[in-house]
């Protein structure tokens, strides 16, 4: 659209939507409008306009005779929008943005919102958010200017970053409306007098981004392993106790527990722990490829605890089936390898994962609603959330390092197959400084780096639970109290607390329902069968209509196949055990066709449709044949199972 038909367009919705400076309120329209979407900030708003105003921000008439807002600074005055001609400034700033990419806009500085009127007209479709850290910004804002049609059907976020937002929770709400491709419009202004907000809110939303991206790589390497973990590990879970559920928690309750993982100063603990370990001080529970270095100075937790779903994960406990040592048990995530819970000699108990779609289908538990343990990115966090379920009194961390140590990324006695124990120097080169527990600076990866800041999340939410971080020269983790654990053996464990046995426990799960939950899937699958059979002719038909150029006739069978899409969807043999296994590219799926909404070319628009359905249904039927195999297989060792 050319610059002067954008203005005059802009000139003439403001004309309309711009209130009359003497009703110096907020508009009823935009009362309703704020009130469903952020009734929190409308009640603000609402007591700071029956508030006497602080000067600090002024409306005043720009020579073109619209109103203009400028802010009065200790030492200057800032005006946020022209003082000559806000509605051809706000043009001319939106028309470098090339938003065509971006999922979602976020706009820092709402001002009295030129540039976001201008970029309505300009991007209609255009999805958006609002961040305004001055609050009486936003009140003029919504006192001068009224919404249109699009611009409340747009609109998804209001905030202010006012201490009751809870701001983490905002920023993942708009990586999840962008889907990963956010655009930040910032006003100029704001970066020089907002800039320590700004730059905190920014770095939010890169770490959220980054996460984002993590979390999409973690799913593009295990969405379908997670799903093959599930079926075959459901034979195990069947006959082990649930941790959450079937132990006596007594045993554990106000108790310590030491979480001991793989990092280098974990050689410097290993006394410690023996003589913890010998007197029963606390609960020795060892993560991940610890158990090694524990096993190597022959000392035996009193639980290993392993989640990683990964085909090789079978190699970190390979030295206990070695030594065929059964009086260590095993405490498994239900999505772990498969490979390592076979032929395990000792005792073994599971909790269930956020990444399993099959237990919580199948599984209903006697006494109780079934707890779950959010999937993270170490067994460290897996184990922090398990044990503040479980009541522990003391969580105490051991080898945590997430940095470097004197060069070395693992404790002594730790076997890798995949990384050297010593620090190459280009990752050293690449390091991201840290503050470590002694508050010295320390160098750390961006992997360690998000696994510290997912475990203080969970920490903060679990502030009951007392954190003693004694991992000599670790990072410093927010949350935590660092005592060295010496220390602690000298004030703290003093007593005999372990119970030997308290793993000894069945499990109280459902058989009747369990078998009811069968026979509904195998009539599902069956039906599920026939869904994806009939979408394969849909699309035969809506090809052949594509060759022909038949497109006056080619919408009905649009509406059929989506129609059938929305069914396969809603069969629980499909959304449990098929979905899962390829959720990425269903979702890339669903966003391609989204996307082809805005395809003005009909027959473009066709010939993209008939692609992405072809794809999509050609994967449903490579995965369902590999999913029935699995199921079959599972069901008949639940049977096998039931006899015994």
């Amino acid at each position: 659209m050319r610059y002067n038909q954008l203005s005059n367009r802009l000139q003439l919705l403001l004309q309309r939507q711009l209130i009359p400076k003497e009703n110096a309120m907020i508009s009823v329209d935009n009362r309703i409008i704020l009130r469903r979407k952020n009734r929190e900030l409308l009640d603000r708003l609402l007591r700071l306009e029956n508030r006497e105003k602080t000067g600090n921000v002024v409306v005043e008439l720009a020579k073109t005779g619209v109103p203009t807002l400028k802010l009065m600074l200790e030492d200057s005055v800032q005006y946020v929008h022209s003082k000559y001609n806000p509605i051809n400034e706000s043009e001319r700033f939106i028309s470098q943005f090339h938003v065509e990419e971006a999922n979602h806009v976020l706009f820092i500085g709402a001002g009295l919102g030129y540039h976001i009127q201008a970029f309505i007209l300009a991007h209609p479709g255009t999805t958006f958010s609002i961040y305004e850290p001055n609050e009486e910004v936003l009140l003029e804002y919504l006192t001068h200017i009224t919404f249109d049609h699009f611009g409340e059907q747009n609109l998804s976020l209001t905030f202010t970053g006012h201490h009751s937002e809870n701001i983490a929770f905002v920023v993942q709400q708009l990586i999840e409306l962008s889907k990963g491709k956010l655009k930040i419009i910032t006003l100029p202004i704001y970066e020089k007098v907002y800039g320590d907000k700004i730059v905190r809110l920014t770095e939010k939303i890169v770490d959220a981004l980054k996460q984002r991206s993590n979390a999409l790589s973690v799913n593009i390497a295990f969405q379908k392993r997670w799903i093959i973990n599930a079926i075959n590990n459901f034979s195990s879970v069947l006959k082990t106790p649930n941790i959450l559920h079937d132990i006596n928690k007594s045993m554990f309750a106000g108790k310590p527990v030491i979480i001991v993982a793989a990092g280098p100063s974990l050689n410097e603990e290993i006394e410690n722990l023996r003589y913890i370990k010998e007197n029963g001080l606390a609960y020795l529970f060892s993560v991940g490829s610890a158990i090694n270095a524990l096993i190597e100075h022959g000392i035996y937790p009193d639980a290993a605890c392993t989640y990683d779903p990964h085909e090789m994960n079978y190699k970190v406990i390979q030295k206990i089936k070695n030594k065929k040592l059964n009086t260590i048990p095993l405490i498994f995530g239900s999505t772990v390898g498969f490979e390592t819970l076979e032929d395990y000699p000792g005792k073994l108990l599971h909790m269930i994962t956020s990444q399993d779609t099959i237990a919580p289908l199948l599984l209903k538990h006697r006494t109780a609603n079934i707890d779950f343990i959010y999937d993270a990115p170490s067994i460290s966090i897996i184990m922090f959330q398990t044990l503040c379920k479980l009541g522990v009194g003391q969580i105490i961390l051991v080898g945590q390092n997430l940095a470097y140590m004197s060069d070395k990324y693992y404790a002594e006695g730790i076997d890798s197959t995949s990384l050297s124990q010593e620090i190459q120097e280009q990752s050293l080169a690449n390091a991201i400084v840290v503050k470590d527990v002694h508050g010295k600076e320390g160098k750390t990866t961006e992997g360690y780096q998000n696994m510290r800041k997912q475990f203080e999340m969970y920490i903060a939410r679990s502030k009951h639970t007392n954190v003693i971080n004694t991992t000599r020269g670790g990072a410093a983790i927010e949350g935590t109290v660092y005592k060295p654990l010496s220390e602690l053996l000298e004030q703290q464990l003093i007593k005999k607390v372990v119970c030997r046995q308290w793993f000894e426990s069945e499990n109280n799960y459902n058989h009747d329902y369990l078998n009811s939950q069968l026979r509904s899937l195998t009539a599902n699958q069956r039906k599920l069968n026939k869904m994806l059979k009939s979408t394969i002719s849909t699309l035969e038909i809506i090809q052949q209509k594509v060759i022909c150029e038949e497109f006056s006739t080619i919408e009905n069978e649009y509406n059929k196949l989506n129609i059938q899409f929305e069914r396969i969807t809603h069969n629980p043999f499909y959304s449990s055990f098929m979905a899962p296994m390829f959720r990425v590219q269903y979702e890339q799926f669903t966003d391609n066709i989204s996307s082809l909404q805005k395809e003005t070319n009909i027959v473009k628009k066709a010939e993209k449709l008939v692609r992405e359905y072809q794809y999509i249904v050609t994967t449903h039927s490579e995965y369902y044949d590999l999913t029935v195999e699995l199921f079959e297989k599972m069901r008949e060792q639940i049977y096998s199972l039931q006899e015994i």
